[in-house]
């Protein structure tokens, strides 16, 4: 039989590329870490890694080897986790990644929940965009990660994708905006203000590039950068509530400042305005016991804000089925007084982007 710590250093050299960087890492000599890998493809019977020159590259049964040795170390590791968990040896632990919108809704109910019932869990929640998270947890630097999961189809072979919820998402402006008294707006009219978001899912942004003078599009993933481009949600409602700046967001996420008469809703909607969230982690690697009971409780919370989004819906002006596609040329807002700079900007025909 081979023994692990000898496997574990085959898995821990593959990354550097180098045999006496990798010797180094494992605090050996080169020489020392060679006669170890030679003793694994001794007892499997044939070469696992190419030393013929300084780079080291694992041939095809090397490959193989490595794959499947990280996933039994992994799921060995994952397993004594959850024992030490269940057996009160280890504080439950969850580090995990969001992005703006699911991180509003709710992670914070679900945790604030989770927190009470065991008093000892750890909790790390990163924020960031889908590419950002997805990264970081094929790197095993987050367990799982929760947001738009639009561009989950560029890793379809690495990421096991769940999902969640899917939210409307409404436009929104301070009371007193030039667009709080409009009608029939089309998209171009909304898009010469200012738009403060995170970074916009391709879903959304093929159709607001058309209509955002010098639109900034990402040409790997189709995402769209606004012109205030913010990761927490808070910095976004104030930056909206301090100008002329718009927002966007689902209507459970601004309810309270609606209700408080602090914004309002811009009167436009489409068909293509709504999110879908998810939970993603590695496939080869399951969930800790401790993040699988999180996403319980998360489905949960989802269930009743999916009641109280139906009934905010159901109060706005914006009801039912969506209209149209946002090409109606209805009249321009009257500016306040407030408004000088966004008149003057109103006043310059819309940019188109340019293909």
């Amino acid at each position: 039989m081979v023994r692990t710590p000898t496997l574990l250093d085959v898995l821990r050299l593959v990354p550097s590329n180098d045999l006496t960087r990798a010797a180094r890492a494992l605090g050996l000599t080169p020489t020392t870490l060679m006669k170890r890998i030679e003793k694994v493809e001794a007892a499997l019977g044939f070469r696992l890694i190419d030393t013929a020159s300084r780079a080291l590259k694992p041939g095809e049964a090397g490959r193989l080897v490595i794959d499947h040795a990280s996933r039994i170390f992994s799921q060995a590791r994952d397993l004594t986790r959850d024992l030490e968990e269940l057996a009160g040896l280890q504080a439950p632990e969850i580090v995990f990644g969001t992005d703006m919108f699911a991180a509003e809704l709710p992670l914070g109910v679900a945790l604030g929940r989770m927190a009470t019932v065991n008093s000892r869990l750890r909790v790390h929640a990163v924020l960031g965009d889908f590419d950002e998270l997805s990264r970081a947890v094929m790197a095993g630097k987050l367990e799982f990660a929760i947001a738009d999961t639009t561009g989950a189809e560029r890793h379809p072979t690495r990421l096991a994708i769940e999902p969640v919820a899917e939210h409307r998402v409404f436009f929104f402006a301070r009371q007193g905006h030039p667009l709080a008294t409009a009608t029939d707006l089309s998209l171009e009219t909304i898009l010469v203000f200012p738009m403060v978001a995170s970074r916009i899912p391709q879903r959304i942004a093929v159709h607001v590039a058309k209509s955002m003078p010098l639109a900034k599009v990402d040409r790997d993933t189709g995402d769209l950068s606004p012109s205030l481009m913010l990761d927490s949600f808070a910095v976004a409602k104030a930056a909206v509530l301090a100008g002329d700046a718009i927002g966007l967001a689902p209507l459970t996420a601004i309810e309270a400042e609606l209700r408080g008469g602090k914004v309002t809703l811009v009167p436009f909607d489409a068909p293509w305005l709504h999110m879908s969230y998810g939970l993603f982690y590695p496939r080869k690697r399951s969930l800790s016991r401790a993040a699988q009971l999180f996403v319980t409780q998360l489905r949960q919370v989802e269930t009743a804000l999916q009641v109280r989004e139906q009934r905010a819906v159901s109060r706005t002006s914006l009801k039912g089925k969506p209209k149209g596609k946002g090409k109606s040329k209805g009249r321009r807002p009257t500016a306040g007084p407030r408004s000088k700079d966004a008149r003057a900007a109103r006043r310059r025909p819309p940019a188109r982007r340019g293909r």
